[in-house]
């Protein structure tokens, strides 16, 4: 138990500033959602949807998951030197890839905006070209920064993270006000807005990482990285594909309204978020740093308890509160969003506790088995998108997402289990999220005349209900006494 707590406090810690990073990043998003929702309409934030649909692809075909092959070397290895070089030849790679990706994006943006506008209904046809053109600025500067922050991340130097997302953050919030209140720039002032904010975060990057690594391309380190990086490409790719599948159907059967609700219902779910991708931040390099100690397995299931536990109270803390959030924060055209939440956030919640189970599978360096599951994962979001978006629209799409992700999650843990056993008390988050959003929004569906603050009142109650339900379900002896270990440290 004392491993554990030290575990977990040391995660803890750097979860902190990780936290306070991602907390910003996902910001961006989420504090925008008043400013853009009261400025443009559905349909015109369904253009901002679908265009970042397009530039999240950019970016993974970018990376190609070199990330994880560089974080894998760097621990693997205990010369300083060679953990240099190792880190220079990632950058290299990128700043290549990133280039050439960046003029395509820039070449292509009338094609990619013909695909863009694939749907039944041929006379609806809205030109993405000029915001694809920013995006490729926005994609160069993005990913960069990106492997700036990772390298810090590596020299566990989470507050200098930190300060590379206040700045993105800041600049592109002040440039957006800037933009589209004072200046009336339209969309595209979006996107020039994010395309500073990147900039001006990869300069602070360089600066602090500039002495950190050794700026070489070695065949002998990054070929290792690539064989260890690409067997994941295609989990990168069909993970994409499961998170954006649904707005392509969602484009293809129905209309930019509906992208642009299902678009704010993302943002609000990607609450949840913040705090998973602040774990997860703490949790990867960690968890390498700790395989090969004797208590490394019962660690990780620990840690898996305890996530299933903090977040599960985070996970009912929003279901419960979804609707008189977005009631209060966006105008009548985007509350229906609020069912669509449930669905969401649920699937946010499983992509967490995901990211654990899938320990065994890359500790062990058996990357391909990542591919697999996620195939699983994929296919049942396009299978479920297919059936379900042409009746149930925006509905559909979540269900389908949520659908997905308890795909994913019981494939990772049978073919992790047998990589690397541990023991996981899966059955038990598994059984929690499932209830927790079908009763969410059985709640949430039904029709009520409430004023905001008898609204308020019902979701208090409901969250002390569901709370409840929470602990007798996720909190197993020891768990307590595990977290009061670690409070009194």
């Amino acid at each position: 138990m004392h491993d554990t707590i030290t575990a977990f406090r040391e995660l803890s810690s750097h979860s902190i500033g990780y936290g306070l990073s991602t907390v910003l990043s996902r910001l961006i998003g989420f504090v925008s959602v008043p400013i853009l929702s009261y400025y443009f309409q559905p349909d015109e934030y369904g253009v901002i949807s679908l265009v970042q649909v397009a530039l999240s692809l950019a970016v993974i075909l970018t990376g190609m998951n070199v990330g994880s092959g560089v974080s894998f070397y760097f621990f693997k290895n205990d010369s300083r030197e060679t953990k240099e070089r190792i880190i220079g030849s990632g950058i290299v790679y990128i700043l290549v890839t990133g280039a050439t990706m960046s003029s395509a994006l820039y070449l292509f943006s009338p094609h990619i905006s013909e695909i863009l506008n694939i749907r039944l209904n041929r006379e609806l046809f809205y030109s993405f070209t000029p915001y694809l053109k920013i995006g490729a600025v926005y994609l160069f500067f993005g990913i960069l920064m990106t492997a700036f922050q990772n390298i810090l991340r590596l020299h566990k130097q989470p507050y200098k993270y930190l300060v590379c997302e206040l700045t993105n953050f800041t600049v592109n919030i002040l440039l957006l006000l800037l933009f589209i209140c004072f200046f009336g720039f339209g969309l595209e002032g979006v996107f020039w807005a994010r395309a500073a904010g990147v900039f001006a975060g990869c300069s602070v990057g360089l600066f602090y990482v500039k002495k950190k690594f050794a700026l070489c391309i070695s065949a002998s380190l990054l070929f290792p990285i690539l064989f260890y990086s690409l067997p994941q490409f295609p989990a990168s790719i069909m993970g994409w594909g499961q998170a954006q599948a649904s707005r392509f159907f969602i484009n293809y059967f129905t209309d930019l309204h509906v992208q642009g609700v299902f678009a704010v219902a993302f943002a609000f779910a990607s609450i949840l978020n913040l705090a998973n991708a602040a774990f997860r931040l703490g949790y990867d390099p960690y968890a390498l740093s700790i395989m090969k100690q004797e208590t490394a397995k019962d660690i990780y299931a620990n840690i898996y308890t305890i996530y299933s536990l903090v977040f599960g109270i985070l996970l009912v803390l929003l279901l419960s509160f979804f609707q008189p959030m977005i009631t209060i924060f966006t105008p009548p055209s985007y509350h229906e969003s609020h069912v669509l939440c449930y669905f969401l956030a649920g699937s946010f919640f499983l992509a967490g506790c995901n990211n654990i189970l899938g320990t065994g599978i890359w500790v062990t360096g058996k990357t391909i088995y990542s591919s697999y599951c996620q195939a699983c994962n994929f296919v049942t979001v396009v299978a479920s998108s297919y059936i379900l978006i042409p009746q149930y629209k925006g509905i559909g799409a979540a269900l389908s997402i949520f659908a997905g992700s308890i795909v994913h999650s019981i494939a990772l843990y049978l073919v992790s289990r047998r990589q690397y056993k541990i023991n996981y008390r899966y059955v038990h988050s598994l059984l929690f999220v499932i209830l927790a959003v079908c009763f969410a929004f059985i709640f949430g569906s039904v029709e009520q005349d409430f004023n905001l603050m008898k609204l308020i009142s019902y979701s208090f109650v409901f969250f002390f209900v569901l709370s409840i339900f929470t602990v007798l379900i996720l909190a197993p002896k020891g768990t307590i006494k595990l977290l009061r270990g670690y409070l009194k440290g």
